[in-house]
C-alpha cells in the first residue's frame, strides 16, 4: 500500500467553531478533511502545572554543565524535539482524516483562500525558529537549564509548524 503524501491547502480557525484542514493528495488528486482536535480546558491547566511544577523544581537545582555536557544535552533535546513535534502533529493536531469530493475549480478555490494562513503560517514558523535560536545562544552562553527547557518546548512548536508547511505546498502557491 503506498503512503498519502497529504498537503495542507486550506485551514479554516474560527472562534466558537469546529475547526478544519482540507489536504490534497499531490499523487493522486483526492482531497480530504480533517477536523482540528480541540483540547479541553483541564488539559491546558494540567500542562501549565505541569510546566511550573517543574521550572520551580529545576530553579532550585545548581549544578555546574561543561560545554561538552551542554553540547550532548542541547543534541539529545534537539533529537527529542524532533521526536515529539512528529508525534504531536500526527497524533493529536486532527480528528480522523476523510476523503471529500471537491471540483476542480472548488480546490483552486481553496488553495486561493489558503495563501493567506500559509503567509501567516510562515511567519510563526520563522519567528518561532528565531526565538529557538536565540535561546540555544543564550543556553550555550549561560548554561541554564530553563533556557533549554524553553528552548525545546519552542522547538516542538516550531517542528509542528514545518509539517504543516511541506516544499510541495510552496509549489501550490506559486
Amino acid at each position: 500500500m503506498m503512503m498519502m503524501k497529504l498537503i495542507p491547502i486550506y485551514t479554516e480557525n474560527l472562534k466558537g467553531r469546529q475547526n478544519y484542514t482540507i489536504f490534497i493528495d499531490k499523487q493522486t488528486n483526492l482531497t480530504y478533511k480533517a477536523f482540528q482536535k480541540e483540547p479541553r480546558q483541564a488539559t491546558y491547566w494540567i500542562a501549565f502545572f505541569i510546566v511550573l511544577a517543574i521550572l520551580r523544581g529545576i530553579q532550585e537545582i545548581s549544578i555546574t554543565i561543561t560545554n561538552p555536557v551542554a553540547i550532548l544535552l542541547f543534541l539529545t533535546l534537539t533529537v527529542l524535539g524532533i521526536l515529539s513535534g512528529k508525534l504531536y502533529y500526527k497524533k493529536f493536531v486532527y480528528e480522523e482524516i476523510k476523503e471529500i469530493y471537491l471540483t476542480e475549480s472548488m480546490i483552486k478555490e481553496y488553495i486561493e483562500r489558503g495563501k493567506r494562513g500559509f503567509k501567516l503560517e510562515i511567519k510563526i514558523a520563522v519567528i518561532s525558529l528565531v526565538i529557538v535560536l536565540l535561546l540555544a545562544l543564550l543556553f550555550f552562553i549561560s548554561h541554564s537549564i530553563i533556557l533549554l527547557i524553553f528552548m525545546f518546548f519552542t522547538f516542538v512548536f516550531f517542528i509542528v509548524y514545518l509539517f504543516r508547511l511541506p516544499v510541495e505546498r510552496f509549489h501550490f502557491y506559486k
